[in-house]
């Protein structure tokens, strides 16, 4: 497909009406571009997922520490 067939041809003349313009480029991409919606709309946050998984991790942290420490405190408790 040529360039022509696919955006019409732009040489109007200097006094061309509106309709004329339209009519030479196809009108359709004449009229008024749509709003792209906003990037977080588009792309979303996952914020609130992500701290979820933080206090998850700091919960299994603290865990793991504490049965280190109660292993480690039964194994030398006889000294």
């Amino acid at each position: 497909m040529s360039r022509v067939q696919k955006f019409g041809n732009r040489n109007i003349k200097a006094g061309a009406e509106k309709g004329d313009y339209e009519a030479a480029a196809g009108g359709d991409w004449l009229e008024a571009p749509q709003r792209l919606p906003s990037r977080r709309h588009k792309h979303p946050s996952n914020k609130q997922q992500m701290t979820k998984w933080f206090y998850r991790l700091l919960i299994l942290l603290f865990l793991a520490l504490l049965l280190g420490l109660l292993m480690w405190g039964r194994r030398h408790a006889g000294l």
